[in-house]
């Protein structure tokens, strides 16, 4: 059985590449040394037998093949111009030397089909692992995106867990004014508003214990109840001691879950806020501007 590389595969230009090298090793080592044999000599091996050897050891069967047809056509046209004869050239390709030179370009072409089969199975298995290694190498890119985004959610969910227990921390403490702090920035981080007060006290004792403004330096009216967005009372059972009012807040924010959270808020801070609406004066001088 024949092994070789595939012929059907190759393009013009290959086989052009293929038929020159055929060429030259058929000129130069079957018709000059035929066209040079003196007239009635025997060339026994016939040195057209290292053509066909080089293109056996290159090219597998293919090129034994090849170079049998190249060496034949290069004999019969070297003895053509030596005047020797095509037949008396070819006389004794049945001697002992010619058999023996054949026989080793045979098996030549056997060895070299074998490890051109070899090296096209190498190049398929190079290939399919190239193949792997990409689809590995977009496998790794996608977790890596995967992973940044987990770490990304897990610094945003730290944040705010740190976040929660510091505002918690202040709401529940005693110190009126940093109840009012954490207030303010709970309600600034729940609805997205521009500005957020927080006042104890009702009418003309009212006080201001914390402002978060945000509205930057275009901001410059001042903020007034009667403008506000939203006006959440701070309760302490039945009386009123107090109002977290809104400003800027985005239309997003306007519904009743919203308003249900500031209601939270606002009752998570009466505690500490309860002591400045008995005694205002317990606040005074500590107002806080954000």
């Amino acid at each position: 059985m024949w092994i070789s590389e595939r012929p059907g595969g190759l393009t013009r230009a290959e086989w052009g590449r293929r038929a020159l090298e055929a060429l030259v090793l058929a000129v130069a080592f079957a018709f000059l040394p035929e066209l040079a044999r003196p007239h009635g000599a025997a060339l026994e091996p016939h040195p057209g037998w290292i053509a066909v050897l080089l293109l056996a050891a290159r090219r597998g069967s293919h090129g034994f093949f090849l170079g049998m047809i190249a060496a034949a056509i290069a004999i019969g046209v070297g003895s053509a111009f030596a005047g020797t004869g095509f037949v008396t050239a070819w006389s004794r390709l049945d001697s002992g030397p010619n058999l023996i030179a054949f026989g080793a370009c045979l098996a030549v072409s056997w060895i070299a089909s074998w490890h051109l089969r070899q090296n096209a199975h190498l190049r398929g298995r190079v290939r399919a692992l190239g193949d792997r290694a990409n689809e590995g190498q977009r496998a790794i890119e996608t977790l890596q995106g995967v992973v940044a985004t987990l770490r990304a959610r897990v610094d945003r969910t730290s944040s705010s867990l740190s976040f929660m227990r510091e505002i918690a921390a202040r709401l529940e403490g005693k110190d009126p004014v940093a109840a009012a702090e954490g207030a303010a920035d709970l309600a600034l981080a729940r609805t997205g508003a521009l500005a957020v007060e927080v006042r104890v006290g009702v009418g003309r004792f009212q006080r201001l214990l914390a402002v978060r403004d945000a509205r930057g330096p275009r901001g410059l009216a001042p903020l007034t109840l009667r403008d506000a967005d939203l006006t959440v009372p701070i309760r302490n059972g039945t009386d009123l001691i107090g109002v977290i009012a809104l400003w800027g807040t985005p239309r997003s924010g306007l519904d009743v879950a919203t308003a249900y959270d500031l209601e939270v808020i606002a009752s998570w801070c009466v505690r500490a806020l309860a002591v400045v609406a008995r005694r205002p004066e317990t606040a005074a001088g500590r107002v806080s501007v954000g």
